[in-house]
């Protein structure tokens, strides 16, 4: 999961998708404390509070239509987008991979690769 993650590197998300982690995160932080606060001031100027559904964001705030490893480097410097996204670097068990792959595009293209195969090959249930 953590490679078929990496296609975050390109696409957007809509600001209701992701807003609670930038308005009223917990009873404790408005704002999720693993979210970049840079990052967040500039969510919160392209979200506003009263959330427009039809808005989005960039996955990747850096290289948001190229295919390459900016999404590992920014899950380093607190940009993921998503929860689901920052908790690859935030968790002991994949900040390693996370690490590796900011570091070495190959690697993770590579890794990528070999992922999205596997998951062609998962046959789709019906019924």
């Amino acid at each position: 999961m953590v490679a078929l993650s990496g296609a975050h590197t390109v696409g957007f998300s809509h600001c209701d998708k992701f807003s609670k982690r930038i308005y009223g995160f917990s009873s404790n932080n408005t704002v999720d404390p693993t979210l970049n606060p840079q990052y967040a001031s500039q969510l919160m100027a392209m979200c506003p509070k009263n959330v427009d559904p039809r808005i989005a964001v960039n996955l990747d705030p850096i290289t948001p239509r190229k295919f390459d490893n900016w999404y590992y480097k920014n899950l380093i410097q607190g940009k993921g987008l998503f929860t689901s996204d920052q908790v690859l670097y935030t968790d002991p068990r994949t900040k390693p991979t996370v690490t590796n792959w900011a570091n070495n595009t190959i690697a993770f293209k590579q890794t990528f690769a070999q992922a999205m195969i596997k998951l062609g090959r998962v046959g789709v249930k019906t019924g």
